[in-house]
């Protein structure tokens, strides 16, 4: 059938055109502008919060499973009782002066990754440095802070390893003195790409190497979300506070708050 647009006319049988004038298409399309422009930044964000998610709980799994291989070749028992070597011939990279959780780590992440870098000649290359400068990274309410000191978030004394998926793993001691346990942070689409933002593409872990009886599955092999080490686990109300954009937030409990709500970012998450 024919289409007029404008009104007006007749087929050659003599029935009357259905047609659209330009204002109704005017208006029609100025319709659909308003209500993409009103869902087009919620399904972009709902998919950026996909992407994150599954690239986080990927690597989680492949750096738990890689632990879990380890141990397995030591009766299944806690880091402490492993034999960890002070250097890696393979590599080259010499880690003597490492405490026995990192050189622990290290032969665990060695197992899964493309690539082990060494520590860092400062913190702003702690993240895979590959001699080029990346973004800076920041608090989760876009803050530097912790993020370029050498501190209890990123270290000279860390290590770092590139995964197949392209995430970047750096660990160190939680403080130069603490052998006992360590911090892990994991950049899920590597320290060239992305926001390198806490709470976006960047979540910090933590880990503890001995065998003491604990809450969240501190065994001695497991890594658990977030920064605290203490045996009581937060509450959910408690982790919202320690992932959020006000001033001096710094997102180290984001982690947390995914796994507590079943590895979700639930609606009220600070994305």
């Amino acid at each position: 059938m024919d289409i007029a647009y404008g009104g007006g006319g007749k087929t050659s049988c003599g029935k009357e055109l259905q047609a659209f004038t330009l204002a109704e298409v005017l208006i029609t399309l100025g319709i659909i502008g308003v209500v993409a422009s009103m869902t087009l930044p919620t399904l972009i964000q709902n998919h950026q919060k996909s992407v994150a998610l599954n690239r986080l709980k990927q690597t989680y799994s492949q750096i738990q499973n890689a632990v879990e291989l380890i141990a397995a070749e030591y009766d299944g028992g806690p880091m402490e009782h492993w034999s960890c070597p002070s250097n890696d011939p393979d590599t080259g990279i010499n880690y003597t002066n490492a405490s026995l959780y990192q050189r622990c780590f290290y032969i665990a992440m060695k197992k899964i990754a493309v690539k082990m870098y060494p520590r860092p000649d400062d913190v702003s290359h702690a993240f895979c440095y590959e001699g080029r400068e990346y973004r800076p990274y920041t608090a989760i309410n876009g803050e530097r802070g912790r993020w370029n000191t050498n501190g209890q978030l990123l270290h000279v004394n860390g290590y770092s390893a590139k995964l197949p998926n392209g995430a970047c793993v750096v660990w160190h001691p939680g403080t130069t003195a603490n052998d006992a346990s360590g911090l892990l942070i994991i950049d899920v689409d590597g320290s060239y790409s992305g926001y390198n933002r806490s709470g976006r593409d960047v979540y910090v872990f933590s880990y503890l190497r001995n065998g003491n009886n604990a809450s969240l599955g501190k065994h001695g092999r497991s890594i658990f979300p977030g920064r605290t080490t203490g045996d009581t686990p937060k509450t959910r109300t408690q982790l919202l506070q320690g992932c959020n954009r006000g001033t001096g937030a710094n997102g180290f409990e984001c982690s947390a708050l995914i796994v507590n709500d079943s590895w979700q970012m639930k609606s009220d998450y600070p994305w």
